[in-house]
């Protein structure tokens, strides 16, 4: 077998896993796009009335719900396993979806949007940590970013349905999400939860099946089993080990590469995007322009999947910190002259705040919005994966919440020009911290990365395993290190 040919097979299994697993990440992208469209259409019907106050809480449902649910969704996902989570959580989409498109009130409704939220999150935990369990090390970078790209088909395809549905009609599409994930009944449980539960030969039996079968796996399969042991001899985890380095130093990075991705405009612009457009008397109807928007996110995402793993996660993050930054300090600078000198001085202009929002939406799917999340999977040990995530989850769900739910606010005290300039100096301080603080973790093992994590300053971690370059030595626990020359 050719080597091309060899990488295709070991890839298909991995992909085709991920690909089914990855289903949630559309229906939360959708329901991340859906009040754009749905808030304006749902203020025009006669047959539903709430306060401003109210739909800026039915707006903020679903980034709730998921808030709430990232505080059990680890222990959910412990118990049940990664593909036991998702068949167990998805009927919670059904009744959110029904109580959202079929409540007569302000109070269904969002009940409803909290619900879907709950149900979101536990399956997109299980996802991400699943994709980055099953995938080999070389492919890692491109397999975990399928689960943002889907998000963000998602979000596309909420603007599409939401430019000819009404508000009740838009929600019902939902529906089709938990049906898809039936798919996952004949994909194999995740390899590193069968073995930390005992179940080793279904472990092989998994692990061969997302290789391929005419791969050989015994030596990953030993290394992945020796991880595990080692992690299962340790006590049970104990409050005291949150000070450890290998516990808070990963959970900090991801609290605050979370805030830098939230507060720096996504939740907000993406919820409002039709708004905007509408506030800037576009050339383009509102609809119209968030799908083309959308689908340059897409696009944009697609293309970094690919690039990840060779231009490695601090500069995308970099590269798509300076775009962000510029595209809101222009979104800003126009609403600042429009503000102060009227609306003839910006009529002129009015292409400005369209391009920056095309800018804005590609640069955010080329780094910032897929990064962070490849963390989770990448920096958390085996050990604490399960708690870390849930951390995480929550810190991404609260800062979604607090920055959907305090953008009119916001804007009603500072303006728009004063929301994006702050938002622009949360990501500025984001670039900063990347640099200083995040590890690269391309092309490395986990176990490699946990190692690196953990390392002090002027030692060099010495790995390698015979596919990525990188590995334990001898298998021991102990940080390999080399003085530095």
């Amino acid at each position: 077998m050719s080597r091309s040919c060899a990488f295709l097979y070991k890839l298909l299994p991995q992909l085709l896993a991920t690909v089914c697993v990855s289903v949630g990440s559309v229906g939360l992208g959708y329901d991340d796009g859906w009040a754009s469209p749905a808030i304006p259409k749902m203020k025009q019907d006669g047959n539903f009335t709430a306060s401003e106050e109210e739909f800026q809480w039915i707006a903020s449902g679903t980034p709730l719900g998921t808030t709430i649910g990232s505080i059990f969704a680890f222990l959910i996902t412990n118990k049940f396993g990664r593909q036991g989570t998702i068949l167990r959580v998805s009927p919670f989409y059904f009744i959110g979806y029904l109580m959202s498109a079929y409540g007569f009130n302000s109070a269904i409704v969002l009940a409803g949007r909290i619900v879907i939220g709950f149900g979101h999150i536990c399956n997109v935990m299980a996802a991400q940590i699943y994709a980055s369990e099953i995938s080999s090390p070389e492919l890692r970078g491109i397999l975990a970013t399928i689960p943002s790209i889907f998000n963000l088909s998602g979000v596309l395809l909420s603007y599409v349905m939401g430019s000819f549905l009404g508000w009740r009609d838009m929600t019902l599409v939902g529906l089709a999400f938990p049906i898809a994930y039936l798919f996952m009944w004949f994909q194999p449980e995740s390899p590193v939860w069968l073995l930390q539960n005992g179940h080793n030969t279904k472990a092989q039996e998994s692990l061969q099946r997302l290789r391929g079968r005419k791969i050989e796996i015994s030596d990953e399969y030993l290394r992945i089993k020796e991880n595990c042991d080692k992690e299962a001899e340790k006590p049970k985890f104990h409050i005291r080990e949150i000070f450890k380095k290998l516990f808070y130093k990963p959970v900090l990075l991801c609290i605050f590469m979370m805030f830098f991705q939230m507060f720096g405009g996504y939740g907000p612009i993406i919820f409002h995007s039709v708004e905007i457009l509408t506030e800037v008397n576009s050339p383009l109807r509102g609809e119209n322009a968030s799908i083309i928007l959308a689908a340059v996110m897409v696009a944009v995402a697609i293309m970094a999947a690919f690039i990840m793993d060779k231009a490695g996660r601090k500069v995308l993050l970099s590269i798509s910190g300076f775009f962000l930054i510029a595209a809101l300090c222009a979104l800003g600078a126009f609403f600042y002259i429009k503000e102060f000198q009227g609306e003839s001085a910006v009529a002129s202009i009015t292409w400005l705040p369209v391009a920056s929002l095309f800018v804005y939406y590609g640069a955010y799917s080329l780094g910032y919005y897929e990064v962070p999340f490849i963390l989770l999977g990448e920096t958390f040990p085996v050990r604490y994966r399960d708690v870390m995530g849930s951390i995480g989850y929550f810190a991404n769900s609260l800062f979604v919440f607090l920055s959907v739910k305090t953008y009119a606010d916001l804007k009603h005290r500072v303006g728009y020009y004063g929301a994006y300039w702050f938002y622009a100096a949360v990501l500025l301080c984001g670039i900063i911290f990347v640099w200083i603080f995040m590890p690269e973790t391309k092309g490395k093992t986990l176990e490699e990365i946990e190692m690196k994590m953990t390392r002090k300053k002027g030692q060099k971690t010495v790995a390698s395993d015979a596919e990525s370059g990188y590995g334990l030595i001898d298998g021991k626990e102990k940080q390999v290190v080399v003085a530095k020359l």
